[in-house]
């Protein structure tokens, strides 16, 4: 069954202070394998933010996605990469809440032409 699938990344910000960012780097519509897949070609072509110029960086498959490790003289940082199926998104329940809006609308128009 098709299932929308965020491809999301979270890194570490700053130097620091360890903080991290969680950013959807793509949305996915397909099997889990498919969205896994696609979440791979996402994480082995990202460039992370920190540090500016590794020494070395390893890609490791985890239980649930990716973990990339950029080295920089003795520290690493992380960028995790995971899938997560989406639930729910405000933006596309206010789209859907215009568009109903917008046909009542349409429809009352409509009934006042016919009454004429």
């Amino acid at each position: 069954m098709a299932t929308r699938w965020g491809l999301i990344v979270q890194e570490m910000e700053g130097v620091y202070n360890a903080s991290y960012s969680a950013e959807v780097l793509e949305e996915f519509t397909g099997t889990r394998e498919e969205a896994l897949a696609r979440l791979e070609v996402r994480a082995r072509s990202y460039t992370a933010r920190h540090p500016l110029n590794p020494v070395k960086t390893q890609l490791y498959r985890t239980d649930d996605g990716f973990l990339l490790i950029s080295h920089a003289g003795l520290r690493g940082y992380g960028a995790r990469f995971s899938l997560g199926e989406l639930l729910h998104d405000s933006a596309e329940e206010k789209e859907a809440a215009k568009r109903r809006r917008a046909e009542q609308k349409a429809a009352e128009r409509a009934a006042k032409r016919e009454r004429r």
